[in-house]
């Protein structure tokens, strides 16, 4: 009988610990390295300068040049200074016109010297940023940083300056669009900005 005990708990054992593995590898996949494991997604980055930049038709009101279904007369030359201090290495002056960012996840830029002011997605002629959310025409780094929109932006230490960088994936989620109009020097200060990339996700 007691022969008969310790094969028979012995044999309960083994079959719960391949009962155990078993169930393991079902619920994971993944684990199991004999199962094709998922691509790593790649990683693309496109220089700023490379995005087409688009410049608008407003009608009598200056409404038709804003949003996600903004009226496009052509490709415009946006200003583009890197390497050097100035008041805007970026876009349009008049904050107008615009590069779509909609199909990137992010936007980076990164300054050696003072602040960039990051400007995207003006809704209407001279809109300017508003702590009210529902009032705001623009969405302003860094007068944003505070307060509703300051979840699109971060900044982290990098060599030699900082690192700014936009995220665009959730700006499009919320917004339904990303439109860069211009990047200037925050405080009508000088930056000086040594790159200006953007990026996507690619499967």
């Amino acid at each position: 009988m007691k022969k008969t005990n310790f094969f028979y708990a012995a044999a309960i054992a083994l079959v719960s610990a391949f009962g155990m593995t078993s169930c393991s590898v079902e619920d994971n996949p993944a684990s199991d390295p004999t199962q094709p494991q998922p691509a790593e997604p790649t990683i693309v980055e496109v220089s700023l300068q490379d995005v087409p930049f688009y410049t608008v038709n407003k009608d009598a009101d200056g409404d038709a040049a804003f949003g996600k279904d903004a009226k496009t007369t052509g490709e415009g030359t946006p200003i583009w200074v890197v390497g050097e201090s100035t008041g805007q290495p970026y876009g349009d002056g008049s904050v107008n016109c615009f590069s779509d960012l909609s199909g990137y996840t992010k936007l980076i830029v990164v300054a050696t010297d003072g602040i960039p002011r990051i400007m995207l997605n003006r809704s209407k002629v001279e809109g300017q940023f508003n702590e009210n959310e529902a009032e705001s025409a623009l969405i302003e780094y860094p007068k944003c940083e505070s307060s509703w929109a300051g979840k699109y932006f971060s900044v982290e230490d990098v060599e030699g300056g900082k690192q700014y960088t936009v995220d665009l994936a959730q700006l499009v989620a919320d917004k339904g669009y990303a439109h860069l109009h211009a990047i200037k020097g925050a405080n009508w200060n000088n930056t000086t900005v040594t790159s200006m990339i953007v990026e996507k996700v690619e499967e």
